[in-house]
């Protein structure tokens, strides 16, 4: 089953010839309240806001550009949204810093090729969950500054001295957001270009000052998806849903992974949980309509892919797998049915082509099946099992001539399809050529096909 994941697009990262560089810096004058800790957290945020203005201003400029290729989503983003979003699609260089106690210093940098931030602007506007991310980031941030010159104030005003302990003590908290907020940012830098390693342990360190923050969980699990520790995956997917019990994303994903560690009752429960969430989530119907499928569950298949259906009518993938549902029931009409509404969707959907043969196949229309096996090998001619498949109907048809051109032309693209060199080699016996028969059929056996190596152990020849 395929994983699908809401997050980032992952794209290579490579500072090209073209790439601009930004640099800025930025004083701030320490109060009462601050450490250099503090201090440092506050210049560093501020810094950061003048670089990521001026990338906000400048690729918005870029996007006005008509010969610029992109969605049109992206060309109508403001330059504010695009600050927003670029600071978690760029990583800030730190170049200086210096503390003297009463004033830090900063001065950083952030090097990018314009159009590699327009193709990852283009991956995240499409990604609402991941988009709303980052805004929720950025509102975060503007909420701990605007608290900090709050304290500020307050402590200047109070002279208990337990009060400004305590005010002192949420001042302290208020600029460790603005830390966990840059870890956060380094985090799903480190995603975009493939660091998994890096963002699981950014994503940690704002734990360690906020773990009661779904979100780092949640990208977390997701970059432990990646890795391949769907154990890991699960752990943290359901931290995140311990914190925000409405995370229906955690839900969804959790149930993917349980899916492929084939615990399918698993995965539909959380299917399920993430629809009651979001009675809309067309992916999750789809998704138990794969799991049940996968526990043999033909009829409850069909109708949560109708449901997804339903809410996403252009949802090819649904009804490529209800068309295989049907089959699995005998019913090839209704499976060609849904293969050709997949195919009006997405006219390149090779295998709905390949799979309309098959079910003529099974019809005994050979006619119709090799032509829909062609129309799959004419959108990929490396499609194996559609020549594989072709090549059954030419042997029913009796054409053995050209069944063996069929099996030979998948072999080309797979060399190690024994079901094609068994085949072949009773296609070969059918035609009384049995030497080159022996020799598909040891093939295949060579391969680990165990039908065949049954075969020539009862004839009694070596493979």
């Amino acid at each position: 089953m395929k994983k699908i994941i809401i997050f980032y697009l992952v794209c290579s990262f490579v500072i090209s010839l073209n790439a601009k560089t930004w640099v800025r810096e930025y004083t701030y004058n320490a109060s009462e309240a601050d450490s250099k800790i503090t201090s440092r957290a506050i210049a560093l945020e501020q810094v950061k806001r003048l670089l990521l203005e001026e990338i906000g201003v400048y690729v918005h400029a870029t996007l006005q550009n008509e010969e610029i290729e992109t969605s049109g989503e992206v060309k109508e983003l403001t330059a504010k949204q695009i600050e927003i979003i670029s600071a978690g699609i760029t990583e800030t260089q730190i170049i200086e810093e210096t503390w003297n106690g009463e004033i830090y210093y900063i001065k950083a940098e952030i090097i990018a090729d314009e159009d590699d931030v327009i193709k990852r602007l283009d991956a995240i506007i499409a990604d609402k969950g991941k988009t709303k991310q980052l805004e929720d980031s950025r509102r975060r941030t503007e909420d701990a500054l605007t608290e900090i010159e709050r304290l500020k104030l307050e402590l200047a005003q109070t002279q208990d001295e337990n009060e400004k302990l305590k005010i002192q003590n949420k001042y302290n908290q208020s600029s460790n957001e603005l830390t966990a907020e840059d870890w956060f940012q380094k985090g799903n830098n480190a995603f975009v270009i493939g660091e998994y390693d890096n963002a699981i342990l950014y994503y940690q360190k704002v734990l360690e000052i906020n773990n009661l923050y779904a979100e780092p969980y949640y990208n977390m699990g997701i970059a432990y998806a990646d890795k391949g520790n769907y154990d890991k995956e699960i752990e943290c997917y359901q931290k995140a849903i311990e914190i925000n019990s409405d995370h229906a994303s955690a839900y969804y994903n959790m149930g993917i992974s349980y899916a492929d560690k084939g615990n399918y009752d698993k995965a539909i429960e959380c299917y399920q949980k993430a629809i009651e969430i979001n009675p809309d989530h067309a992916s999750a119907y789809y998704n138990m309509g794969i799991s049940y499928h996968s526990k043999g569950n033909n009829d409850n298949a069909i109708e949560f892919y109708q449901k997804a259906i339903e809410i996403n009518p252009d949802h090819a993938e649904a009804y490529y797998n209800m068309g295989v549902a049907y089959d699995d029931k005998g019913n090839y009409d209704k499976a060609i049915e849904c293969w050709q509404k997949a195919i009006e969707i997405n006219p390149d959907h090779a295998k709905a082509y390949n799979n309309i043969g098959m079910s003529y196949g099974k019809k005994e229309n050979h006619y119709n099946a090799i032509e829909y096996f062609q129309k799959s090998i004419d959108i990929n001619p490396e499609y194996a099992e559609a020549y594989y498949n072709m090549g059954i109907v030419y042997g029913d048809k009796g054409n053995y001539d050209k069944e063996i051109e069929c099996y030979q032309k998948s072999i080309e693209i797979d060399p190690y399809y024994t079901n094609a060199y068994c085949n072949m080699g009773v296609s070969y016996g059918n035609k009384g050529v049995y030497d080159k028969a022996l020799e598909c059929v040891q093939q295949a056996a060579r391969l680990g096909h165990k039908k065949s190596q049954d075969l020539l152990i009862r004839k009694g020849i070596s493979w």
